[in-house]
């Protein structure tokens, strides 16, 4: 029976394994494959196009021709999906080969925006503005940093970078400024994880020159996939005390949107020209005033004579020379001239443009190869990027290695692993120094007649020390030959100084940073899930200064040896567990509660030798003459917050959503540094709720409206009471700090309301986006004074309050499209204003800057607006007419006056896509009005008569009027001179009124006038106001026109795509109002050390080359 029975059993699962068999055979049988194009109206490849059945959940995605292959029943119904375009179904019919047009979605209501916390959501369902540039803006011009890639792209968004190329700072400002004295730079988070990015302020005269960086900088354009700016409190709530001025949303490139492995190699070289330097007059050379000739040793033409030192074979015969550090001197006339070098050369300008012949052309090189790889199980892309920079200061080099791999990972079908991986190795040597002491010094400067190449050449002495060019070296160098003939810099050495920092200093630098994160995400049950994340940005820094010797050890002991460890680690970690149901057919209830937690560790050792080098060069702290120094720095922060989110939606036109934030950190007193950071948006699709009844040229139209609260919280230990330590005798002990803390300090609070309305109109050929905002920031944190019993000077308080008001506007349009014309258009402009409502009790002025002991002034007023700029300026009468004083010079004010405020009154950009078949042309410019910025070169050569400007009444033929001078020096206009008298023709007649309110007859020396009314200080009749400019400027950042390959010849080569092109970035100003100089020539991230000029490095204009090709 059991024998039976087993048979029995036997036999079913034979047979019915023959029945399924047989069953599924029958099936495949009625299977068709079908393979097929994806295409847009314009006959291009949709590339990560999802093609499927209908109601299926899965299927297959387009690769990077836009082509597919599928097996389905022959019967079935394609159903075709792309973001941003319309979805398609297509009957098989047992066709073999299907192709598709999709059309551009009208209403974009699919668009995928990210949001804070990484949320990503549709682009219908946010009640705030959010500005999003993408990947191909970011590389069209193969930018080394994020920077000059954003230029004038994000409404309400002003960027700046620091000249230095990619070693240069980045500085981004959101919506005018959230803070009178603290960062206003926005918390920069990428996917998902926020990072490290910091200020980056090279300012102070006296201390190091380079120009330094921050975290910005280290990202890496090719990988990012795209940046969205989220600009307002409701926006940013949740991040709290780091939310106030914006936070950039950084998503790189992970492999999703093709069909298997897929490879990119994208190349380029970029030559950076040093421009936008001060251009010099070329008709007078060095030497003093007409009216100083004869007093200061000259002849009444300007030479002096000396007996040359028969250096270069020359005989020691008497020559002619000219000296000085100003440039009042003769004319050029040609004759023969003793120039410093010891050669005889004729008296003509070398240069009319001295400070761009001390800089090469810099070249980057930038290399990129890329790997993809996607299926069913998940994604990956894998990026390594190289850059190689020769920076337009001599003896530098910078290169950078960045390796990127982001992906997922799908473990089950309902768990899944996001997982990032960032990481950069940059080695700099000798990073670029700014030009602030030759500029902004009179005995720093340069000439026309300045050969930049010898003195550059000559910059180091056969010996290996430095070359002074006040004529000094007969002490410290052997060589007859190596000195100068005589000296034509001051005695303090700024020349000799900048030439010894770059060419007998040397900087290694090298930074290595990790970026990197797991996120895993588990589907619980429909609508539920969990995600968690954890993160790290680890950086670390080492810089090795060798400052050579600059003289032998017999004349003292010089040159030291640093030594700079840095380790700067954040760890990072969330949970978030989000919920979506929908509670009726129209109603849908979407939410989400999580927790993060920050940890940020700064280790800081420097050790320096101390008294100089025992031997040459012997750079070592052994090399120490006395005992070597060492310090250390250390900071800790701790932040950990409890966070939940609320969104309602109806009938797909009303959405509401409710944030709720509380956060504690450890920079803050225990007890008082718990604090909840709310908001609330609401939007509604005003396209949805007419549907049918909507005006046949509106495609999609939306109002929405937020409000939100964030704050400021103080730097690590800036608000509790920090001892600092001491040493003397060999005992270390701690000191009170002359600034106090407070215990009871909290983050500054931004409370800001936000209105804004968009749209996309006539077929998706226009769109608009506007915005209104208005924002109340108090609880300011500024130093007060306080009584010298206390033993500090000032104690941190919560004691200002301004507001701050601002409306944007973004337009975009498309006014040709068809089969081989596509012209797209972009624009966008933002004002803002702001109000100090109140300071400190009894303050109504906050001091920020002082320039040259009190020659002028940077404020913030109480009922006025941040960043006042006060100077002493001409005096005027109650008609406006300027009052003449009884030499003949222009009268000023008794104290300083305002007469300018640095803040712009708009800014934006404009740009186009211009595309016929496979060429394009692409091009982009921003714009400011307004603003004033302090150029204090100008100041400077103007005063030294180095400007063509300063040409002005110089002779008659720039209208310059004939006078002599009298015994007492006094001006006495004359077409000739008495006997014994010389006639000048630098005469010149402000202008103007006298005391007495007469017309001005008195005539002044146009030199004089320059000399000391362009001069430093203080002191009638020196004055800065004529050096304040408005900042007004249009400037063209982007040209670029490429070519792509038809697919024809990218199939001869096996390539799926082939494109070149050729690149412009910041070519030229179409309009600027400020003389000499880069409107932006700025090396600080601070506002208040944007709002003078001249200091940085060179500035430069660039053109490249680029190829792109894929496989």
């Amino acid at each position: 029976m059991r024998k039976n029975e087993k048979a029995f059993w036997l036999s079913l699962r034979a047979s019915l394994t023959v029945f399924m068999m047989f069953f599924a055979f029958t099936l495949m049988a009625q299977n068709v494959t079908v393979k097929g194009s994806v295409k847009d109206q314009n006959g291009e490849p949709v590339i990560g196009a999802t093609v499927k059945v209908a109601g299926a959940k899965t299927g297959v995605i387009t690769n990077m021709d836009g082509e597919y292959m599928i097996s389905v029943p022959k019967n079935a119904t394609l159903e075709i999906n792309y973001i941003g375009y319309n979805s398609k179904t297509v009957a098989v019919d047992g066709k073999s080969q299907v192709n598709i047009v999709l059309n551009e979605s009208s209403t974009e209501l699919n668009e995928i925006v990210v949001t804070a916390l990484g949320i990503k959501k549709d682009a219908k369902k946010v009640g705030y503005a959010i500005s999003t540039v993408k990947s191909d803006e970011l590389i069209k011009t193969q930018s080394p940093t994020l920077g000059t890639a954003l230029y004038g792209k994000a409404a309400g968004v002003d960027i700046k970078t620091a000249p230095g190329g990619a070693a240069g700072a980045i500085s981004i400002n959101v919506r005018g400024l959230s803070s009178i004295t603290g960062t206003n730079q926005p918390l920069v988070v990428l996917d998902g994880v926020p990072i490290r990015n910091g200020e980056a302020n090279n300012s102070d005269y006296w201390t190091d020159q380079r120009v330094n960086s921050n975290g910005l900088a280290d990202l890496n354009p090719e990988d990012i996939e795209s940046i969205s700016i989220l600009k307002g409190a409701a926006a940013t709530a949740q991040y709290g005390s780091e939310g106030a001025n914006g936070v950039v949303m950084v998503t790189t490139k992970n492999g999703k949107g093709g069909k298997g492995v897929g490879v990119t190699f994208n190349a380029s070289v970029t030559g950076n020209f040093v421009a936008y330097m001060p251009e010099y007059q070329t008709t007078y050379g060095p030497g003093a005033a007409p009216q100083s000739r004869i007093s200061s040793g000259a002849d009444a033409y300007g030479f002096y004579t000396r007996n040359g030192s028969g250096r270069n074979g020359l005989t020691k015969n008497e020559y002619k020379y000219v000296s000085g550090t100003s440039y009042w001197g003769p004319k050029y006339d040609g004759s023969d001239v003793l120039y410093y070098d010891g050669t005889v050369r004729k008296f003509n300008p070398i240069s009319s443009n001295p400070y761009s012949n001390l800089f090469r052309t810099g070249v980057d090189q930038q290399y990129n190869v890329a790997v993809t790889n996607s299926s069913d199980k998940g994604n990956l892309r894998f990026s390594y990027t190289y850059l190689n920079s020769l920076p337009n200061q001599y003896n530098s080099t910078f290169d950078r290695h960045n390796f990127a791999l982001n992906g997922t990972q799908n473990i089950l079908s309902n768990l899944k692993v996001d997982y990032s991986v960032n990481y950069m190795i940059e080695n700099v040597k000798n990073r670029p120094y700014r030009m602030y002491r030759l500029l902004c010094n009179f005995a720093g400067m340069f000439g026309a007649f300045d050969d930049i190449n010898y003195i550059r050449n000559s910059a180091i002495t056969p010996s290996g020390y430095m070359n002074r060019t006040w004529n000094d070296n007969q002490q410290y160098e052997a060589d007859v030959n190596s000195g100068y003939e005589y000296g034509f810099s001051s005695k303090s050495g700024l020349v000799d100084e900048y030439l010894w920092n770059i060419y007998g200093k040397t900087q290694e630098e090298r930074n290595n940073r990790l970026i990197a994160k797991v996120a895993p995400t588990w589907d619980i049950m429909p609508g539920l899930s969990l995600r968690a994340s954890l993160a790290t940005d680890y950086t670390t820094n080492k810089r090795e200064n060798k400052n050579s010797s600059d003289k032998a050890l017999g004349f003292g002991t010089s040159g030291d040896y640093s030594l700079n460890q840095y380790r700067y680690t954040i760890i990072y970690g969330d949970a978030m567990l989000t919920y979506d149901k929908n509670l009726t057919n129209k109603l849908n209830l979407s939410a989400y509660l999580g927790w993060s937690g920050r940890r940020e560790t700064l280790w800081d050792q420097t050790s320096a030798t101390n008294g100089g080098l025992s031997v040459i060069n012997w750079f070592n702290l052994n090399a120490s003459s006395s005992k070597a120094n060492t310090n250390v720095r250390e900071l800790r922060m701790l932040k950990t917050a409890a966070f939940g989110g609320l969104t309602l939606s109806y009938d797909n036109w009303a959405y509401l959503e409710g944030t709720l934030r509380n956060e504690k950190i450890s920079t803050l007193y225990k007890g008082n540094n718990s604090f909840w950071y709310p908001s609330v948006n609401a939007s509604i699709l005003v396209s949805e709720l007419l549907k049918e009844q909507k005006p046949a040229w509106m495609d999609y139209t939306k109002v929405r409206a937020s409000y939100g609260i964030v704050g400021l919280a103080p730097e690590i230990y800036k608000a509790t009471i920090a001892y600092n330590q001491q040493q003397a005798s060999g005992y270390i002990y701690a000191m009170q700090p002359n600034d106090l803390g407070n215990n009871e300090i909290k983050p500054e609070r931004t409370y800001e309301w936000e209105f804004g309305v968009e749209g996309r109109f006539l077929q998706n050929r226009l769109g608009v986006d506007l915005a209104y905002y208005t924002k109340t920031v108090k609880d300011q944190i500024l130093s007060t004074t306080t009584a010298w019993s206390s033993g500090a000077n000032s104690i941190l308080m919560n004691v200002g309050e301004f507001q701050n008001h601002g409306f944007e506007m973004a337009l975009t349009g498309t006014p040709i499209r068809n089969k081989d014309w596509n012209l797209d258009l972009r624009f966008n402009i933002a004002f803002n204003r702001n109000k100090v409502n109140k300071l400190a009790e009894g303050v109504s002025r906050l001091e920020h800057k002082n320039w040259d002991n009190g020659a002028a002034y940077l404020y913030s007023e109480v009922g006025g607006s941040i960043g006042d700029i006060y100077a002493y300026a001409p005096k005027t009468d109650d008609k406006g007419n300027t009052i003449i004083d009884s030499d003949g010079y222009i009268a000023l004010t008794d104290a300083p006056v305002k007469v300018g405020n640095v803040m712009p009154k708009y800014t934006g950009g404009f740009g186009f896509n211009l595309s016929y078949k496979n060429v394009y042309l692409d091009m982009s410019l921003d714009f400011r009005k307004g603003g004033s910025v302090l150029n204090l070169p100008y100041q400077y050569l103007m005063g030294r008569g180095s400007l063509v400007d300063s040409n002005k009444w110089r002779d008659a033929a720039n209208g310059g009027q004939t006078y002599y001078l009298d015994n007492d020096n006094n001006v006495v206009p004359a077409t000739s001179a008495p006997a014994g008298k010389v006639l000048y023709d630098d005469g010149v007649i402000f202008n103007g009124v006298t005391e007495d309110g007469k017309p001005n007859t008195k005539m002044a020396s146009a030199q004089r006038w320059y000399n000391w009314s362009y001069n430093w200080g203080t002191g009638a009749p020196t004055y800065y106001s004529h050096s304040i400019f408005d900042n007004t400027y249009v400037k063209v950042r982007e040209i670029v026109i490429g070519y792509k390959f038809p697919k024809a010849i990218c199939d001869k080569i096996h390539a799926t795509k082939l494109s070149v092109s050729a690149y412009a970035r910041n070519p030229f100003y179409i309009y600027k109002r400020m003389p000499i100089f880069d409107a932006e020539a700025t090396d600080a991230t601070s506002w208040i050390e944007q709002s003078w000029i001249g200091g940085s490095s060179v500035t430069t204009r660039s053109f490249g080359v680029s190829l792109q090709v894929g496989f």
